[in-house]
C-alpha cells in the first residue's frame, strides 16, 4: 500500500503504543511477526533497530503523540 509509514508504528494499527514496543522487542531477539515494519522501527534512521529505537517509541507514548492525525 501507499499508505506512508507511522515511526514507531510497526504493526500498522495507525497508532504507537505497547503493542509495537513487544514487536520490536521481539524483532530484536529474532523472532519477527509476520506484519512487522522495520522502516517504522528504526525511528533515529541509523538503519539499525535496536534500544535506542525502543526508547524513542516510549517517548513518542509518553508524550501522548502517538496517534495519526
Amino acid at each position: 500500500s501507499n499508505t506512508p509509514v507511522i515511526l514507531g508504528d510497526v504493526n500498522g494499527d495507525g497508532l504507537v503504543n505497547v503493542t509495537d514496543i513487544v514487536a520490536t522487542v521481539n524483532y530484536i531477539m529474532e523472532k519477527p511477526s509476520d506484519n512487522f515494519n522495520k522502516d517504522a522501527a528504526d525511528l533515529n534512521g541509523d538503519g539499525l533497530v535496536n534500544v535506542t529505537d525502543i526508547v524513542k517509541m516510549v517517548s513518542i507514548i509518553m508524550s501522548g503523540n502517538n496517534k495519526k492525525n
